[in-house]
């Protein structure tokens, strides 16, 4: 009797697709731990380029604010000057108590000034339907204190001894201001003639932020008041 080869039966475990895929989930579901340290490296690093751009970006507009406000500082100053200097007439005032006959003031260190200092009359001041008890001229002055362009006023043209002037700060961070005059054709560094205006002023400033800075202004030519 012949004997039957025996047959090696390879028994293959089989999954259904349903099993096999929740193999794979269970095997993909975690995160080692190198992972979790390579990604928050990472999201550190995003935030911190993130936080740095943002700095950035408010100290820019800051600066920026800060240079609009300069900028329209130095605009306003200019234009009160230039209204002042337009209006000027040549007329003396009291000069402590005592009547002068000086109708423009300028000279370096008067006036307690740091540098030069001009003072003269201005026509134009508002005073609507005459109701102040007050002339619509006004006396005026410039003046260099402790780095700071200010300008003076006075209530009454012709102040009494000891009446002190409203003293207004205009502009800081000033290094110097210098004064130049333009008559008979030419251009004067002193002004020494009291009963006549400057026919233009050269007025320099030197500020520490914007270096130095030249205006000029026209001095309207009126008869001695």
């Amino acid at each position: 009797m012949k004997k039957r080869p025996k047959i090696l039966a390879c028994h293959c475990v089989l999954m259904s697709p349903a099993k096999r895929f929740r193999a794979d989930r269970c095997r993909s579901a975690g995160f080692t731990l190198l992972e979790v340290l390579l990604a928050l490296v990472i999201l550190a690093g995003l935030s911190l380029s993130a936080y740095q751009v943002l700095q950035g970006v408010m100290q820019n507009d800051a600066q920026t604010r800060i240079k609009v406000e300069r900028l329209a500082t130095l605009q306003r100053v200019f234009t009160m000057l230039e209204r002042d200097f337009s209006q000027a007439v040549p007329r003396a005032s009291r000069i402590n108590g005592e009547m002068s006959k000086v109708v423009f003031q300028a000279a370096r260190f008067q006036m307690e000034s740091d540098d030069w200092s001009v003072s003269f009359i201005r026509n134009g001041w508002f005073n609507p339907g005459a109701q102040l008890p007050r002339s619509n001229l006004q006396k005026v002055g410039y003046r260099l204190r402790e780095n700071k362009l200010e300008r003076l006023s006075y209530l009454y043209v012709d102040p009494v001894v000891g009446t002190e002037p409203v003293v207004t700060p205009l502009l800081d961070g000033v290094k110097s201001f210098k004064l130049r005059f333009y008559t008979n054709g030419a251009w004067a560094t002193e002004w020494s003639n009291s009963v006549q205006l400057p026919r233009a002023i050269e007025l320099e400033l030197e500020l520490t932020d914007y270096g130095v800075l030249r205006r000029l202004f026209l001095l309207t030519q009126v008869a001695s008041q």
